[in-house]
């Protein structure tokens, strides 16, 4: 499978090996944005950051759904996502005094990003895919 196929094709299936070392590159990336936004535009990075993950939500879903394709399960999974893209795009980026002021509406959707999070971790990121070629493709080696 090519980069391209990996990063933007919402087809095929994918081992736990990959689907790790892409969210180790993942969260790499956003830290290491951060912090370099943080010290280059200190005064815009809570705008900026959001833009970024915008920008690599598309990859991000990519890999998930070849991972859930290879759990024998649809790209519908994939809208378990939904309260994890709410809530990085909502977390304060750069004014540590918002995390008191949570809205009532912030914390529902932190409580659901933490639950559908945890299921994707363990189903995406500790579960064996379906053994034998699947619906999506053949077994993964």
């Amino acid at each position: 499978m090519s980069i391209k196929e990996l990063l933007f094709s919402f087809q095929g299936r994918i081992g736990r090996k990959t689907f790790w070392m892409w969210n180790v590159t993942y969260y790499i990336l956003i830290v290491g944005f951060m912090a370099g936004i943080n010290a280059l535009f200190p005064a815009v990075a809570h705008l900026l950051l959001p833009l970024f993950l915008i920008v690599v939500l598309i990859p991000d879903l990519a890999i998930t759904a070849k991972r859930w394709h290879d759990r024998d399960k649809s790209n519908w999974w994939l809208l378990m996502n939904v309260p994890l893209i709410a809530g990085r795009l909502s977390a304060p980026a750069s004014d540590p005094s918002q995390l008191t002021q949570a809205t009532t509406l912030q914390l529902i959707v932190s409580i659901a990003a933490l639950i559908c999070g945890a299921w994707i971790f363990i189903e995406c990121g500790l579960l064996k895919g379906s053994q034998g070629d699947n619906r999506y493709g053949p077994e993964v080696k």
